[in-house]
């Protein structure tokens, strides 16, 4: 009897010690934000997007309050080194672009953090010294009018857009130079500069933004955008317009990377706020915006519309150290001055 109450006792070690050392590296950071009171979150996601997210997460820890600042990641990436520079460092968080994300890194500006919700994510979403995540991803897809292409009709590749009939058909955002790096990492550079080169012969109408295209398909200037956002498609079909979208091997996804901020104001806070965007729960929230999450346990609704032989490629943040070339490889590509 003696000796089954001593098994029972170290089976039920071995079954709590994880939540023991879970707690105890937890507690010290909830006692310490409840003191801090706030994180400051400085954001390049929707705003809706980040409202969900701090919401959810002020009623997970009720002492805490989140003060978001939406922003667009250049501006941040200038003053995230501004702050450092001054020594007036205002946030604890920071969610931009992966290639501006890229930029910033290189300045020290980011403080190391292995969060225990990053063991869920995949290698090439994380690096190994812990200054940075990839917690969501925007697909590069090819959005088409539902009134101007019948489904037989319908482009499957990029390749299939240098067809001669749709040649005037198309919208382009005058600056793909990453979805160009992205598509060069999987096929090689040669293969991608031929396919830009028939593209720039289809009488391409180039525009600057992608909301602004995709809302140009759905109005029906031209019926298709060569490079689309799944997710910005996405809102457009919720409000009930005529647009839709297709994926094309390989998904090049746009990445947006989390970091903690070197000497920020309330790290305890920041800490518990990193671990729940990452986390199984904040994850979800971001995939219901139709934004990609990586983690096995996350289901994205985004990819209900993907083939599930079709690869998912996260735009590496070191291609950054390339942008200005890519950027004038594209331009001249496409013939644009």
């Amino acid at each position: 009897m003696k000796h089954e109450t001593v098994c029972l006792l170290f089976f039920l070690c071995l079954l709590f010690e994880p939540l023991a050392t879970a707690s105890a590296q937890t507690d010290p950071w909830v006692e310490g934000a409840k003191k801090e009171g706030q994180v400051v979150f400085y954001a390049s996601m929707e705003v809706q997007s980040a409202q969900r997210l701090t919401a959810q997460f002020e009623k997970k820890y009720p002492f805490l309050k989140v003060d978001a600042t939406r922003i667009g990641s250049e501006r941040m990436a200038t003053r995230l080194v501004a702050e450092a520079q001054a020594r007036k460092v205002r946030a604890d968080v920071v969610h931009q672009s992966g290639f501006d994300f890229y930029g910033v890194l290189q300045k020290g500006v980011f403080e190391v953090y292995h969060s225990p919700q990053r063991a869920g994510l995949p290698a090439e979403y994380k690096d190994d010294k812990g200054l940075w995540t990839i917690d969501s991803s925007t697909l590069n897809v090819i959005g088409y009018n539902t009134r101007q292409v019948a489904s037989p009709n319908l482009p499957k590749s990029f390749w299939d857009l240098t067809d001669p009939k749709w040649k005037g058909q198309m919208l382009m955002d005058e600056n793909e130079s990453k979805w160009m790096a992205g598509m060069m990492t999987y096929y090689g550079e040669a293969r991608v500069i031929d396919l830009l080169r028939k593209l720039a012969a289809q009488d391409i109408q180039f525009r600057t933004g992608h909301t602004l295209i995709q809302t140009l398909v759905a109005a029906g200037e031209r019926p298709i955008a060569a490079v689309a956002f799944a997710n910005g498609v996405e809102r457009l079909k919720k409000d009930g317009a005529p647009i839709d979208w297709i994926a094309a091997e390989p998904i090049i996804a746009l990445t947006f990377g989390l970091a903690l901020v070197k000497d920020a104001p309330h790290p305890n806070a920041a800490k518990l706020f990193i671990d729940f965007i990452l986390s199984k729960e904040g994850q979800e929230i971001i995939a219901d915006a139709m934004y990609y999450s990586a983690r096995p346990d996350v289901s994205s609704p985004v990819m209900r519309q993907v083939p599930a032989r079709m690869k998912v490629i996260p735009l590496p943040m070191s291609l950054a150290a390339r942008y200005n070339e890519h950027f004038q490889t594209y331009r001249k590509l496409m013939g644009i001055k």
